[in-house]
């Protein structure tokens, strides 16, 4: 048998096999094919007139689609090549554009300081009018005045029952003065205490506080409103020591009754029923 010639048959073969697979595996430049990646960039203007607005003007280099952040912890926001910004309250902001080219997108970042604060919108707000028209108790008459559950199911863990008589002459009040909004609670001798302070579901000491509080009328689940205080229960609360944080959504409103739900989305929820006083 020619062993040379075999050697050589198969041999052949597979050289031509190898070289083809070399050339189908190299690299192709995708990118180039695809178009040039934006550059982000933009300019910022106080917009005369309009208080704590600034226009954003993107001057990005090969870009079609712009997205912006304006620090707010709101997401992005889809807009065209500028778009105006509303800043609420003083302080220094973030503020993103997202530039998007054909070979891909940039980042630029800028900080907005804002000197002032601009409470128009909250105080014409008609949920905070109500809020603040008067001082605020616990529905003493009503059958179930606090429920405790989930979001999904507020009265999953307690389906209400009467109060105890120390939670009936509370009172909580919502003002603004001094260019500050004010929360006042007057426990009037005895505040009850819930499931954190011994002794737990009794009468205990006197817990009257004030406190800073915001008012927003962005609003994560059920509700209409979004009131928050600082410091943790049962430092600060509103209608029981054990609320699961400060974080609180007017789930309904009029002139004389109010829905108040404790917790976030995630967390336990108390939903309080308050009566004018």
């Amino acid at each position: 048998m020619n062993y040379k010639l075999l050697v050589r048959q198969y041999c052949l073969p597979l050289v031509a096999f190898f070289l083809l697979l070399a050339s189908g595996c190299k690299e192709e430049d995708y990118a180039s094919k695809l178009g040039t990646a934006a550059k982000a960039s933009f300019k910022v203007t106080k917009v005369q007139g309009k208080v704590n607005t600034y226009l954003l003007e993107s001057t990005s280099q090969d870009a079609y689609r712009y997205q912006w952040d304006f620090g707010l912890n709101e997401g992005l926001k889809t807009g065209g090549a500028s778009i105006e910004a509303y800043f609420i309250s003083k302080g220094t902001y973030n503020v993103k554009l997202y530039a998007y080219g054909e070979g891909g997108y940039d980042i630029a970042t800028q900080a907005v300081v804002v000197d002032q604060d601009d409470f128009t919108p909250t105080l014409n707000n008609a949920t905070y009018q109500k809020l603040t028209a008067h001082s605020w108790k616990l529905d003493a008459v009503g059958a179930a005045p606090i429920i405790v559950g989930t979001e999904g199911n507020p009265s999953e863990y307690f389906q209400g029952g009467s109060l105890a008589d120390c939670q009936i002459d509370d009172d909580y009040t919502f003002s603004f003065a001094n260019n500050a909004f004010k929360l006042t609670y007057r426990a009037n001798g005895a505040t009850f205490n819930g499931g954190n302070v011994d002794p737990n579901y009794n009468c205990g000491t006197d817990r009257s506080y004030e406190s800073a509080f915001t008012f927003s009328t962005a609003v994560e689940g059920a509700g209409i409103a979004t009131i928050t205080i600082p410091n943790t229960p049962p430092n600060r609360f509103i209608g029981v020591t054990d609320v699961a944080s400060n974080n609180y959504r007017i789930i309904s409103i009029t002139d004389t009754e109010m829905v108040l739900r404790s917790g976030k989305i995630n967390e336990p929820v108390h939903t309080m029923r308050f009566v004018k006083k």
